[in-house]
């Protein structure tokens, strides 16, 4: 009987020794040494910065636009202001920029009233008559180069840091339109020259971002 109580309590004994020894075991397991900590990281943000006044240009031609003084010989009578530097539109930013250009409707003063109509009314134009007469085109160019200037159909990239849009602007006087040529057409004409004060377009521009920063391949 002691000799059972003997191995019992051996047993009992080795048991605890395999139950601490297990502990040790399974604490380093799950114990684990943490840590922790702040830091920040900046990136700059690339610049956008485009420039060319406040967003419009007003094309004035007063001044700088007479009618073709030659004889009416069935064929419309044109005059023309030439290409015009109207604006100068530069991309100073960090990424490309993609320009649209847009041309707003002829706008004009008169010091008298318009008629009925050149053809019935004494060779007094209404304002859709006088309208008429004028048309706008634009051209772009990367260099101030009104020469090789190319019409402006759609919209320009302009590149970051250094890329520059010009942009030039000619005004056509076509004398013979659809309805109205020669004598009319003159007596249109001249009544432009006497009372027409100012004509003027409106040329706006917008500019939207064309490239990211980094590039993504």
């Amino acid at each position: 009987m002691t000799k059972k109580k003997s191995i019992v309590s051996k047993l009992l004994l080795l048991v605890l020794l395999l139950t601490l020894v297990s502990c040790c075991f399974l604490g380093s397991t799950f114990a684990r040494y943490t840590s922790g900590g702040k830091g920040s990281a900046t990136v700059s943000v690339a610049k956008w910065e485009i420039t060319e006044g406040d967003g419009s240009i007003k094309f004035d031609v007063t001044n700088k636009l007479s009618p073709n003084m030659d004889t009416y010989e069935g064929t419309p009578r044109t005059s023309t202001t030439g290409k015009i530097l109207v604006a100068t539109i530069r991309n100073t930013g960090d990424v490309d920029a993609l320009v649209t250009l847009t041309k707003g409707e002829l706008q004009f003063a008169s010091n008298a009233a318009y008629g009925q109509g050149v053809a019935t009314d004494g060779g007094i134009p209404t304002a859709d008559e006088i309208k008429e007469v004028f048309s706008i085109t634009l051209y772009t160019n990367t260099t101030d180069d009104k020469g090789t200037a190319t019409e402006y159909t759609q919209e320009c990239e302009v590149a970051a840091k250094t890329g520059v849009l010009y942009v030039y602007a000619e005004v056509v006087w076509t004398s013979d339109t659809a309805k109205i040529t020669g004598d009319n057409a003159d007596k249109r004409d001249t009544y432009i020259g006497k009372y027409i004060t100012e004509i003027s377009y409106e040329l706006s521009y917008t500019a939207v971002q064309n490239s990211e920063n980094p590039a993504i391949a």
